[in-house]
């Protein structure tokens, strides 16, 4: 099976290789080693690169470019797909604008980070149109620099965009009808099946193209390890040296990447990344805008998927306690067979859900709100951005002549599972504009949660935090502005 990669037009086969093998063991192995291993784990952006992929636009396919972590993506799961690395952005001795840029601006001292940043920046040169602060401090939120600081970074990223608001483009972009003639050619190469020999042992990775084959694939192989994006999955085998002998990939399932408007509700099906659904998300409920910036570095919400999360059934995931606020379903599939749950049903325990041997997140069902819903959203981490909660808590809050009259509220991090509070949320509605909410919303938190301690937050902290997090919800329904509740600032 085969992928784009860099310039060349031709499809570049990636052979037989073990099914657990990252995109960046691969391009390393394979002497593009320009795109360089840091932490291993998503997060400091050392290995970044660029992906291409096909989208429909006014019934006409074109190219759309994101920025991954090439440390936890699986090779396999770029079939079909253009693998763009910094090695492919210079025309002979011309380099790419982006790079004359970084040069010109003096962007790199150790060099160990630059390749990744460059990608970034490539990825941004390619999706925005506009030069903006708040655009390229996204484009940059997954890269670390511990020598260069970042201001002669964002210097050449506006230089860069000024260059082609001048009318300049690049190699992509004058071959572009050329490179989308050649993933035509590979999305018709539908279902992928590949087996790989070692130590005596068969090690096996499937791709499905559509949701009928995956429910056979799963019911026939009920022990197989389902891949969505891996963000998580495959921290396992770069951490942990784990390996898995048989990955079953859903990202070629057509019905699985779609985004649907029910009438009264939205429906996303599992497999759709967080960037992808943020512009309906932000459209219905516009605080999420916010939250969302915090909620991961782009190149990780480029990949990360949302029923991917969900499955993951992390206690500290930031999007189920959003969405249990919300009042989310969840579709759950098997074999040809559907059911349709409540979202807050859905965990167990830690790391344990209703999923059934061979089951699987089909789409996640979320109402659409009224106009007299208020969506809060709160996380307390110890950076502001691109880190992991501490607390989030997303409140729900649906009003009747400026008075709450039901209140919805998902908690993660206060326990082995993202969970709805509800003693909180009667503490809420019939404290919401008292003196005493704090100490009320203390005492129904402790009667509700008994939280972990470990290396973010003592569960005592949680518990007051979410305590005062509960006041400060309070005064926001009342008219208070973020900006005049600096005193209540999330520290």
């Amino acid at each position: 099976m085969s992928i784009l990669l860099n310039q060349s037009f031709i499809p570049y086969e990636l052979g037989e290789i073990n099914p657990n093998t990252t995109v960046l063991e691969w391009l390393r192995s394979n002497r593009l080693v320009g795109t360089k291993e840091g932490c291993a784990s998503g997060d400091c952006g050392a290995c970044t690169a660029v992906i291409g992929e096909l989208v429909t636009v006014n019934k006409k396919d074109v190219i759309q470019y994101k920025s991954i972590n090439t440390c936890i993506a699986l090779a396999y799961t770029l079939l079909g797909k253009h693998l763009i690395t910094v090695e492919g952005l210079k025309e002979g001795d011309d380099l790419h604008p982006v790079q004359k840029a970084m040069v010109t601006e003096n962007g790199s001292q150790c060099g160990f980070c630059t390749p990744g940043f460059v990608m970034s920046l490539f990825a941004m040169y390619h999706n925005e149109k506009v030069i903006d602060l708040t655009k390229i401090n996204d484009a940059l939120s997954g890269n670390l620099c511990r020598c260069t600081g970042y201001k002669p970074i964002i210097s050449a990223a506006y230089l860069a965009l000024s260059e082609k608001e001048k009318g300049s483009q690049d190699f992509y972009e004058r071959h572009q009808a050329k490179f989308v003639e050649s993933l035509v050619k590979l999305r018709n190469e539908k279902d992928v099946s590949l087996s790989y020999a070692k130590d005596q042992k068969t090690l096996l990775f499937d791709a499905p193209s559509n949701i009928h084959k995956l429910s056979q694939l799963l019911s026939d192989n009920p022990s197989a390890n389902i891949l969505a994006a891996g963000t998580d999955l495959n921290l396992e085998i770069t951490q942990s040296m784990k390996e898995f002998p048989h990955i079953v990939s859903v990202n070629r399932v057509t019905e699985l990447k779609q985004i649907v408007d029910n009438g009264s509700e939205i429906e996303i099906g599992a497999a759709v990344s967080y960037e992808d659904a943020k512009s309906i998300l932000v459209e219905h409920w516009p605080n999420l805008n916010s939250f969302l910036q915090r909620f991961a570095s782009l190149p990780i919400k480029n990949w990360a998927t949302i029923g991917g999360n969900i499955a993951n059934a992390s206690p500290i995931g930031d999007m189920a306690p959003v969405l249990i606020a919300l009042e989310s379903k969840l579709k759950l599939r098997k074999g040809d067979s559907s059911r349709v749950i409540a979202l807050e049903d859905f965990f167990i325990s830690y790391k344990k859900t209703l999923l059934e041997s061979s089951e699987f997140i089909e789409s996640i069902l979320i109402p659409k709100p009224s106009s007299d819903d208020q969506l809060i959203t709160h996380k307390i981490s110890k950076r502001y951005e691109d880190d992991i909660s501490a607390v989030c808590m997303a409140v729900n809050v649906k009003s009747d002549k400026s008075k709450p009259c039901s209140v919805k509220i998902g908690m993660g991090g206060m326990s082995g599972i993202p969970q709805r509070a509800i003693e909180l949320e009667k503490a809420l509605l019939d404290n919401w504009n008292s003196e005493e909410l704090k100490s009320v919303a203390y005492e129904a938190l402790s009667k509700e949660f008994s939280p972990f301690t470990d290396v973010r937050a003592s569960s005592e902290y949680r518990l007051r935090v979410s305590a005062g997090l509960a006041q400060k919800t309070s005064l926001i329904m009342q008219g208070y502005s973020v900006e005049d509740l600096a005193h209540y600032s999330e520290h």
